[in-house]
């Protein structure tokens, strides 16, 4: 495939590795998405096509330019891709798992809110790549970083369609201790705990209160031993004149694990299964979790704006401002949650649909 003739497709590569990827690979010390995914290119026509199309999408996103050629290297992946959906060996290989991820990502930036009946076929394909990786989650290597991000769009799309993730992602099979970690590691507990959340948020049956409050002790327990690193650099609180905190953070892992916190603590304050159903200590109780889901939120919009270099935070805040946004009654501060929803569709993800 190398060297390309085509000067575009060579701006696109350029583009995918300086403005995308970084995207993908926020607790990916490795960087895989930047690093490795475009070597591999060089012998995988269809992961070639997968970052033509998510470069030329993200170009006419931040520039409001045309679609017809994003659109047109889209529909080369989805056929040669659709055939190779029912085929048990192409779900362990990596290449493949890698193309699919970024074609979701380039989906997401079309409609994150789309209802799981109306997902293409790809996107069916992902699913199952992702569910057949994640007992080895904790692993390393391209299928693995695949993973985690797939399992990062997971929770963009559950908690912007109010449903729990893939019931075939066996979230059990994957590694949550609260041993010392490396900074991806610990992010990715987070990441895997919002999932859990979002399954006992969102899914039919009766939950037992027992599992509510082990849930609500992992967070306690992630924010207590998480490692040094995971305080931030700098950090002033929200005042009269600012309603989002600065949070300075060191790492887009850590940003990453940080905002996953507060979301799963939005998720889980907001299904309280013990508040009281009547009286006067209905609205007390009722006041105290809006006051501080309201904070958790206001935590999630700090990190990305005192983070401007990750755009992927400002999807984050989205998600929190999706979930609870409409907790806020103070004009000024409905006022900075939009802007900070518009600031989201200016770096290419359709937040004001969510």
């Amino acid at each position: 495939v190398w060297p390309l003739t085509d000067l575009q497709e060579a701006d696109l590569m350029c583009h995918y590795v300086d403005e995308v990827a970084s995207c993908l690979d926020l607790c990916d010390k490795e960087r895989h998405f930047a690093l490795v995914v475009p070597c591999r290119t060089a012998m995988c026509p269809l992961l070639l096509n997968a970052i033509f199309a998510v470069s030329a999408r993200h170009i006419c996103r931040v520039a409001n330019g045309t679609k017809y050629l994003a659109e047109r290297y889209y529909d080369e992946c989805l056929n040669e891709l659709i055939p190779l959906l029912s085929d048990s060996a192409s779900v362990q290989d990596e290449n493949l798992l890698a193309a699919t991820i970024i074609l979701r990502f380039y989906e997401e930036m079309e409609s994150p809110t789309s209802s799981p009946g109306l997902q293409s076929h790809h996107l069916t394909g992902a699913q199952a790549f992702i569910s057949a990786r994640e007992g080895n989650a904790h692993g390393s290597g391209l299928g693995q970083a695949a993973f985690w991000v797939g399992l990062r769009m997971e929770l963009f799309f559950a908690i912007s369609n109010s449903c729990p993730v893939l019931s075939t992602i066996d979230l059990s099979a994957i590694e949550c201790s609260l041993d010392p970690a490396d900074d991806c590691t610990w992010a990715n507990r987070m990441v895997r705990h919002c999932a859990e959340a979002l399954r006992y948020c969102f899914s039919d049956g009766t939950h037992q209160v027992a599992d509510y409050h082990q849930m609500v002790q992992y967070c306690t327990e992630w924010m207590k031993h998480k490692p040094w690193s995971f305080t931030p650099l700098y950090y002033r609180a929200p005042d009269s004149e600012n309603s989002f905190p600065i949070v300075r953070v060191l790492s887009d892992a850590v940003g990453t694990g940080l905002a996953h916190y507060h979301l799963t603590r939005i998720l889980l304050r907001a299904h309280d299964p013990i508040t009281p159903t009547l009286g006067s200590s209905q609205r007390r109780a009722l006041q105290q979790a809006d006051d501080e889901i309201i904070a958790h939120v206001r935590a999630v919009c700090g990190i990305a704006e005192s983070n401007t270099k990750t755009p992927p935070y400002y999807v984050m805040a989205c998600m929190a401002i999706t979930m609870a946004g409409n907790r806020f009654r103070d004009r000024r501060d409905q006022e900075e949650l939009l802007r900070v929803m518009r600031r989201g569709e200016e770096l290419a993800w359709p937040t004001m649909t969510a």
